[in-house]
């Protein structure tokens, strides 16, 4: 079984981070799948609609990521999870979620396919 590195795949996860702080909308499109599922609180988005919220510029101020945990699901499908606290654009109280992503193995390298939030108690 192929050993993965949680540094790649929290590389990986703050380029979608910095897309957001960003406004960056290619950058956070290179890193979806095109069948991306997102699970929130406001209930599903495909990858048009996790792109599409970048159409009116950065929606994060700032943010960090703590707590990484990588799991092996299959070969060439990993799952990262991990602590966020993060600021929203306009708005001056931080908030904190944790993330599960899974990322899949590609012809063009390792993409996002799932990501759920779960807000943490504060």
């Amino acid at each position: 079984m192929q050993q993965y590195d949680i540094e790649q795949f929290s590389k990986l996860e703050n380029i979608v981070w910095q897309a957001l702080v960003e406004g960056d909308r290619s950058a956070d499109d290179r890193m979806l799948e095109d069948d991306f599922l997102g699970v929130y609180d406001s209930g599903f988005s495909d990858k048009a609609g996790h792109v599409g919220q970048l159409g009116s510029g950065p929606t994060i101020a700032e943010y960090r990521l703590s707590q990484h945990r990588l799991l092996h699901l299959s070969e060439g499908v990993v799952l990262l999870s991990y602590l966020a606290d993060f600021r929203r654009v306009g708005h001056g109280q931080s908030e904190s979620m944790y993330v599960s992503s899974i990322w899949r193995a590609s012809r063009r390298g390792w993409l996002n396919i799932f990501s759920q939030d779960t807000k943490a108690r504060g």
